[in-house]
């Protein structure tokens, strides 16, 4: 079993200008990364520091869903589940990719400073490995946002697992 996340930010979400950070941490496997074994944590906080733009909060959550996954990579690998390489984390922001993966050169930021250097390091620690998908596919999108109760029953089955609607 192979720990993978996806990460997603809301920018400017909640009440006094702050932003969401949402995580949802899932196990895998190394030759199959379309499967997926329910999830094993799905982190959504409130980001402390205001963020300048949607990137930055996006950064941000990236940085939170890394560093929770530290310990559970060691966890699994203490339960004899060896983790064979940088763990999948996957984000629906190009630029929050582009940053850590080197492929874009980044403005001064000082309160991204922090966050920024500590994903590229971790990923020079072959630690983490930094994906891009669309949004529609990004697990992390619904805890990070508000949505209508539609949106809940449509999407409930996907996240709580429901004996009376789980198919047979």
């Amino acid at each position: 079993m192979i720990l993978a996340l996806d990460t997603d930010g809301s920018y400017l979400s909640e009440p006094g200008s702050k932003s969401r950070a949402a995580a949802y941490f899932y196990l895998t496997k190394k030759n199959n990364p379309d499967f997926h074994n329910g999830s094993v944590l799905i982190l959504s906080a409130i980001i402390k520091h205001i963020m300048a733009s949607a990137s930055e909060t996006e950064l941000a959550a990236l940085f939170y869903g890394c560093k929770e996954a530290i310990p559970l990579r060691t966890t699994l690998e203490e339960m004899g589940h060896p983790q064979p390489g940088p763990t999948p984390v996957t984000t629906d922001n190009s630029t929050a990719v582009g940053l850590t993966m080197d492929t874009m050169t980044p403005k001064a930021s000082k309160s991204m400073d922090m966050r920024f250097q500590w994903l590229k390091s971790r990923r020079a620690q072959q630690l983490f490995r930094y994906l891009w998908a669309k949004g529609t596919t990004n697990r992390a999108d619904y805890p990070s946002k508000h949505h209508s109760a539609t949106h809940h029953q449509r999407i409930r089955p996907l996240y709580v697992y429901d004996r009376r609607i789980a198919p047979q």
